[in-house]
């Protein structure tokens, strides 16, 4: 089986495994928050012209996500070609923990990306109606004579 054919094949079982731990329900919003991170990090720093400049790193974390994805299943292959029958079962885990932490990461990356975009806000914030600075705030000279 060649590398694309054993990608997609592990790819779908990932998804059963997926599906069978956290139901239907579980597996759409499972797979929501990933979306919306990788997309939230990348396309979201569009929403207003500061964010950009301000978190341009947040277009890694798509491209971060599948290079990672396809060096741990290039890495989870290899394993698998080398190991035994009863040892595939722990290859198979560790390979899962291994994904679901770099996706986890690139996710909170893309989030955290946004977020750094949106709090980088140029804007001044607006006064409370009726501010005034305090009376010692700036010496000046200036005196009414009545």
């Amino acid at each position: 089986m060649g590398f694309l054919a054993a990608l997609g094949a592990e790819f779908v079982a990932r998804r059963r495994r997926l599906r069978k731990a956290l139901g239907d329900r579980g597996q759409g919003l499972f797979e929501l928050f990933v979306l919306g991170g990788l997309l939230l990090g990348s396309a979201g720093l569009f929403y207003q012209p500061w964010m950009l400049p301000a978190a341009a790193w947040g277009f890694a974390a798509p491209a971060l996500f599948v290079a990672l994805y396809l060096a741990l299943d290039a890495r989870r292959q290899r394993a698998l070609a080398g190991a035994s029958d009863p040892d595939k079962d722990k290859v198979r885990k560790r390979s899962d923990l291994a994904t679901l932490a770099m996706t986890l990461g690139c996710v909170f990356l893309g989030y955290a990306a946004f977020a750094v975009g949106v709090m980088a806000d140029p804007r001044p914030r607006p006064e409370a109606p009726g501010w005034q600075p305090p009376s010692d705030a700036i010496d000046t000279e200036i005196f009414s004579a009545n």
